[in-house]
Parts: C-alpha cells; structure tokens; sequence
C-alpha cells in the first residue's frame, strides 16, 4: 500500500479545481418556491371575481394584502426549513461534542 504524502493530496486536490471543502450540489428549492408562488399569485387574481361586487379600490387593497400574506407565508416556511437544516447539522457536532 502506497502511503500519500500531505503536500501531494493538497497538491492535486488544488489541480484538479477543488477547495479544501467539496462544493455542496445546488439546491432546487429555490424554483420550487418560484413555482408555488406563481401558482399561488395567479390562484389570488382569479380570485378577485369573487369581489365583484366591492368598490375597485378596496379590491386592490385586498388582492395586496393577499399577496402580502402569501409571501410572509413563504419566507416563513423558508426560514422554518433553513432552521431544521440547521438544526440538523448542529445535532451531529453536539454528539461529537458528548462522546
């Protein structure tokens, strides 16, 4: 068995274009996220018929907070994944940590 030297695997990690860590795969949430928001947009404005008889201006009010609502909806459950991935990750160095 062929021992390797420290120098030689930095050495050809770095030829080969690598950092020190390997790159994550990118994530497709974020076009998932795209995708639900659209369906949940066109979903509010063919929902503005059922307004039909409230003033104009007041539809416009509701169809924003609608969309409001929507999207803190959607920063919400972004933010509650990216804490449970965090959580995740931090779960794994607490047990380092104990044993």
């Amino acid at each position: 068995m062929e021992s390797v030297n420290g120098n030689d695997a930095a050495a050809t990690i770095s030829s080969l274009g690598y950092s020190r860590f390997l790159p994550e795969p990118t994530s497709r949430l974020s076009s998932v996220f795209s995708s639900i928001l659209q369906g949940i947009t066109g979903a509010a404005k063919s929902a503005s018929g059922l307004f039909s008889g409230i003033d104009s201006g007041y539809v416009e009010l509701l169809n924003k907070q609608i969309e409001s609502q929507q999207q803190m909806q959607l920063v919400s459950m972004e933010s509650n994944v990216e804490k449970s991935k965090h959580e995740t990750q931090m779960a794994a160095i607490r047990n380092v940590r104990v044993g």
